[in-house]
């Protein structure tokens, strides 16, 4: 059993790395193409990189919980 949990909590870090990678993508890629030019693209941005951290402790989490 313990084996089906290691492996449950590697996905998860796999696919939450992913993620994290996926929202710092969309955060720098978008603006690199068009600077924020008012206060909501402005806090699109930031709660792009804020769920970018977020996930990127949660895989970390996840890793932790393996070893």
């Amino acid at each position: 059993m313990k084996k089906y949990r290691i492996a449950w909590f590697r996905s998860l870090s796999g696919l939450a790395i992913n993620i994290s990678a996926a929202w710092f993508a969309a955060a720098f890629i978008g603006s690199t193409i068009a600077l924020p030019k008012n206060p909501e693209e402005l806090i699109f941005l930031t709660v792009n990189i804020i769920f970018g951290i977020v996930f990127l402790l949660l895989s970390v989490w996840f890793e932790k919980k393996v070893s």
